[in-house]
């Protein structure tokens, strides 16, 4: 048993530091992507769950070295009573007692802390989408009081508080913190339960969305990953009440493995487009083209947009493909579907803005352009006139004006272009020009970033 705990801890740290990677991975595309000035809520509260996960396993390694696995648990009533006070075995079995105490507090504060990261993550996602909000709110109004109640069921299951490092007599099954049956139930439901309630906020947008079924298989797999929390989560519940007395440290092992699992679903949405990214890159390095090879750093791709398709920028405002008539805007930055060459009908798609003005006696009058340019960068196209009759495009006049560009928190304005047109070579005798078009290209990118809903969804260090 004592080999089997020891064996135990390469493991809990070679998990935790995947987990560590995984959560860095996170904040590194979130920094590069947002800034960190512009993280949101659910950054910290991460980092508040990396606190909660470090103390997890500092206090299973206390638990396998210096406790040796013991707690107050396996123990026959004459093995107790043969005990002495004032051995290194009761010492260790009293310290035990008390580390499994504050590992359950740690491995609840974990999970609970998570699924706040993740109601948070869904709040944005869902701005739009009514029916989906609905379940937001009652995540918000659940995660707390399923927390509240795991807590008073740690501090309520045995009166007074200390018997749970009793050894003689008996205190219960309730007062052995490694193997309470009630404790490892009621946690393990109440985890089963939420995590379906979140389980149930994205489904139903990935279902309905727009998305080529490979896409939408993979985003389904991505969202249900709380399946896998609920096997180890039973899993954990049943090695505990099988083998508690057998191996005291067991609800140790498998908390650990949970929280592992736990931590890495929780942080895939973030690292999912820097992973990506990377192996595009990697791809394309042996002469496979990148999909998103025009793509200024975006954290998150918008769902429902169709492949093969692409429309023209214009002033209405693009709807949430889930949305019902009357919605608002999708509104999220970290919308993760793959962002495809098939999606540039939303995502990075060159599209023409063409204005056409009739020409008079006196020839043509300016023409006022409406355009999207990206903040901060500078268009390396030129507006070019051309004649209704087929002839050669025709240079734009060199008084062509163009609007000081500024960049605002990474988003994209409208600006306007004045272009001058008529001043070019005359057309040839006894044609009639019956029209000037002025076509301007641009690449565009429609995507829509949170301070078009205010600062109310981040969070400013």
């Amino acid at each position: 048993m004592e080999s089997e705990a020891r064996k135990f801890l390469h493991e809990l740290w070679v998990l935790q530091g995947v987990a560590y990677l995984v959560v860095g991975l996170r904040y590194y595309s979130r920094i590069r992507t947002k800034g960190w000035r512009d993280l949101a809520w659910d950054d910290l509260i991460m980092a508040l769950a990396v606190l909660a996960h470090t103390c997890e396993c500092t206090l299973c390694q206390f638990l396998i070295t210096t406790a040796r696995g013991l707690a107050n648990n396996g123990m026959t009533d004459e093995q107790r009573a043969a005990l002495d006070p004032n051995s290194d075995e009761y010492a260790a079995r009293v310290f035990g007692s008390k580390l499994h105490v504050a590992g359950l507090l740690s491995y609840t504060t974990l999970l609970w802390l998570l699924k706040a990261c993740w109601t948070l993550y869904y709040d944005r996602l869902t701005v739009g989408v009514h029916r989906m909000r609905k379940l937001v709110k009652i995540a918000y109004i659940v995660m707390p009081l399923t927390y509240i109640i795991c807590l008073l069921v740690a501090f309520l299951k045995c009166i007074p508080f200390e018997k749970q490092w009793q050894i003689y007599p008996d205190p219960g099954n309730s007062c052995q913190p490694a193997i309470s049956t009630l404790q490892t139930s009621v946690v393990m439901a109440l985890h089963v339960l939420t995590v379906l309630l979140l389980m149930a906020i994205p489904l139903p947008m990935v279902v309905k969305a727009n998305l080529p079924l490979r896409k939408k298989i993979m985003l389904v797999v991505m969202f249900s990953g709380g399946f896998l929390e609920m096997t180890f989560s039973i899993l954990r519940c049943t090695s505990i009440l099988m083998r508690g007395n057998i191996d005291p440290a067991e609800s140790g092992y498998w908390s650990l493995r949970e929280s592992f699992v736990s931590v890495t679903l929780t942080n895939m949405p973030m690292v999912y487009p820097l992973v990506k990214r990377f192996f595009e890159k990697g791809l394309s390095s042996f002469g496979r083209s990148k999909s998103d090879t025009n793509h200024p750093e975006s954290h998150g791709y918008p769902l429902g947009s169709h492949p093969g398709r692409a429309r023209k920028v214009n002033s209405n405002k693009a709807k949430h493909p889930l949305s019902m008539p009357g919605d608002t805007r999708w509104g999220s930055e970290e919308n993760i579907v793959e962002n495809g060459a098939e999606n540039n009908a939303e995502n990075n798609a060159d599209a023409k803005t063409t204005a056409t003005a009739s020409s008079g006696d006196e020839g043509p009058s300016p023409v006022s352009l409406q355009c999207f340019e990206p903040d901060g960068t500078q268009s390396q196209k030129r507006p070019t006139t051309t004649t209704s009759n087929n002839h050669a495009p025709l240079p734009a006049s060199p008084t062509a004006t163009r609007q000081p560009q500024h960049q605002r928190n990474g988003s994209w304005t409208e600006r306007s272009q004045q272009v001058s047109v008529g001043q070019g070579q005359p057309p040839p005798a006894g044609q009639n020009m019956n029209g000037i078009v002025v076509t301007t290209e641009y690449t565009v990118l429609a995507h829509v970033e949170e301070n078009r809903r205010g600062n109310s969804a981040g969070f400013r260090f």
